[in-house]
């Protein structure tokens, strides 16, 4: 058989597949994927440790992870229904774009903001529309609005904190624009606890019927390798996602981990606020170098050097065993995600040494 692929729908061949941070197996300082850069701590894999020895593994896990449903409604002063967990907010973004959309439908995004939503849309046959951000890199309110009226979207995504920029949008600004739109509108809330308003509580409310919002507990909670996610909407919505999800989506272990995450809440929120410390240490101490930044509710900064010359001091910094992001289609900045206070200071002597 000569072409294996003339069996492959036309959209799937046409379209780009996510990129990832680059992944290496040598020894670097990892500063390019947003990852929590402390491991867990030991009191807490003494009962991670306890899931291993209780050896349940033969059975399937809860069909709905309803503890972390329970727990995660508690926390946000919400009912068990109107939950969903997922392997990572991945899945459950994919699961809301599979629930809503048909071919031929439009999305609604920012532009920058995550890649992966249009590649989501496009293996449906969904059209992604871009609302491009001001020259500043904050949000055009009034060009967002008439793109929706123009372009009538399915659904409207918004990543808050934006990503790659770090910049948010209060609560306000997005309960406002939420009026304005009149559809399905998805917050997703990967990196709001390094600063930013979450809309949690108000999302699938009667007030806010429309109003959806999705977190992953891969940053603040420091389980990147576990994949694991969640979407608060109204009950009638998580009612069809859960018709669409699969039917043990989430595993055993990855549950349980969850609930003793969520059990030492305080540990992690204390976790959060160093994170910060070091994130607004390592930006005044850019500033000094005349870097231009943006100002960061995550826990990654976008950073553009002295000489705007992002490319060759991400080859440098790579030389050197430092791993950051660099974007072609912003050839001018790097993204930096925070690590240790030892990583920053790392990367801060490197980045003297170029520049003194």
């Amino acid at each position: 058989m000569s072409n294996l692929k003339a069996f492959i729908p036309k959209h799937i061949l046409n379209m780009l597949a996510y990129t990832p941070g680059l992944q290496v197996n040598t020894k670097v300082i990892k500063l390019n994927t947003n990852e929590n850069p402390y491991p867990l701590p030991d009191f807490i894999l003494e009962e991670i440790q306890k899931i291993v020895v209780e050896n349940r593994f033969h059975l399937y896990p809860n069909p709905k992870s309803e503890n972390l449903r329970n727990k995660l409604a508690e926390i946000y002063k919400k009912n068990q229904n109107n939950l969903l967990i997922g392997n990572g907010s991945d899945d459950v973004i994919s699961i809301v774009f599979r629930t809503f959309l048909q071919p031929n439908d439009k999305i609604l995004i920012l532009e920058p903001s995550y890649s992966l939503y249009p590649v989501l849309a496009n293996a449906i046959n969904v059209e992604t529309i871009r609302v491009p951000l001001k020259k500043d890199f904050n949000v055009d309110m009034d060009l967002l609005i008439d793109f929706n009226k123009k372009f009538d979207p399915k659904l409207v995504i918004i990543t808050n904190p934006n990503a790659p920029t770090g910049i948010a949008l209060t609560k306000k600004e997005i309960l406002d624009l939420y009026k304005e739109l009149n559809k399905p509108l998805l917050i997703d809330e990967a990196y709001v606890f390094f600063g930013a308003e979450s809309i949690m509580e108000e999302a699938g409310s009667d007030n806010f019927p429309l109003l959806m919002a999705c977190s992953t507990f891969s940053k603040a909670f420091a389980l990147a390798g576990l994949r694991l996610g969640w979407l608060i909407a109204h009950p009638d919505w998580i009612e069809e996602f859960d018709k669409i999800r699969d039917s043990y989506n989430v595993n055993l272990f990855s549950q349980k981990v969850g609930e003793i995450v969520l059990n030492n809440w305080d540990y992690f929120m204390a976790n959060i606020e160093r994170i910060i410390e070091t994130r607004d240490n390592f930006i005044q101490k850019l500033n000094q170098m005349n870097f231009f930044t943006l100002p960061s509710k995550t826990n990654f900064i976008f950073t553009s050097p002295p000489d705007r010359k992002a490319q060759d001091v991400y080859e440098y910094l790579y030389e050197n065993h430092i791993l950051v992001r660099y974007f072609k289609d912003y050839p001018e900045f790097l993204r930096i995600s925070i690590g240790t206070e030892n990583q920053m200071e790392i990367l801060i002597d490197a980045l003297q040494k170029r520049y003194r």
